[in-house]
């Protein structure tokens, strides 16, 4: 089955901020992607257009909205204003997930219950922590720590597992992954390379021994996956959909074989 999403960062940046996300949905749609990923930062209307995007994906597309915003705040208090304005504009997108990262968790000072009862107000809507670029939020440790501990007090938010934010923040994606596996709702797929001009996303390995791989064959056939790298051109959509679905595909495959 196809579980494939497609965030509007995967395409030109200079062309989503001149034309706008809403003309992307189009070929999105048509590439049988499973969802679309819609991003806050891409936005150049003042006006966002979250009701026009909301009538063009009209339910053919699973919606994600993802907005550079952080949960904790330096002092580790909750940042619950710029959640909630968030939240509603992810109920005008019609999304199903809206995505964040960490900020600056504290145990012990940052308040879970809070964070609990901000969270009885988001209706149908779901909360997804990323591993971001930071030091802070891309910190394996601390994510643990808070999925961990949110886990024990019944805090409804899952895990997007970022595979190529890890060398951002010089971590082991493979010992991430073992140590975050049981939280992960969604997975973010690319690849990273260090180039003479720093650390560059590029498209995912076609290699049989890539850690994404590694990573994609370890999680349930069903679980969203987002190609967020560049891909150009457009029509090669398809191409890196079929990709990842056969090796879904190949999994199940291999565990019907063991049986």
């Amino acid at each position: 089955m196809n579980h494939v999403i497609i965030p509007l960062n995967a395409f030109d940046r200079k062309e989503v901020l001149e034309n706008g996300q809403l003309s992307f949905i189009s070929i999105i749609q048509a590439s049988g992607a499973y969802g679309v990923e819609i991003r806050r930062e891409l936005f150049s209307e003042q006006d966002l257009p979250l009701k026009q995007l909301r009538e063009k994906i009209a339910g053919s597309l699973f919606t994600v909205y993802s907005a550079p915003v952080e949960l904790w705040k330096m002092d580790g208090s909750l940042n619950d204003e710029k959640i909630q304005i968030i939240k509603e504009e992810a109920i005008l997108l019609g999304a199903r997930w809206v995505k964040v990262s960490l900020g600056h968790y504290i145990k012990g000072v940052s308040d879970l219950e809070k964070l609990n009862q901000l969270l009885d107000h988001f209706d149908s809507l779901e909360l997804l922590i990323e591993n971001d670029q930071t030091l802070h939020g891309g910190n394996v440790e601390t994510l643990r720590t808070f999925f961990e501990s949110a886990s024990i007090s019944g805090v409804p938010v899952k895990m997007t597992f970022d595979t190529g934010n890890w060398l951002f923040t010089n971590e082991h994606q493979i010992k991430a992954f073992e140590m975050l596996k049981d939280y992960i709702s969604y997975l973010h797929l690319k690849e990273v390379v260090q180039t003479g001009r720093g650390l560059v996303t590029t498209e995912l390995s076609k290699s049989e021994t890539a850690d994404w791989r590694k990573v994609a064959e370890q999680l349930p056939g069903g679980l969203p996956r987002a190609l967020e790298f560049p891909i150009h051109p457009v029509g090669r959509l398809k191409e890196f959909i079929e990709m990842v679905n056969t090796n879904i595909s190949k999994k199940k495959g291999e565990a019907v074989c063991k049986s």
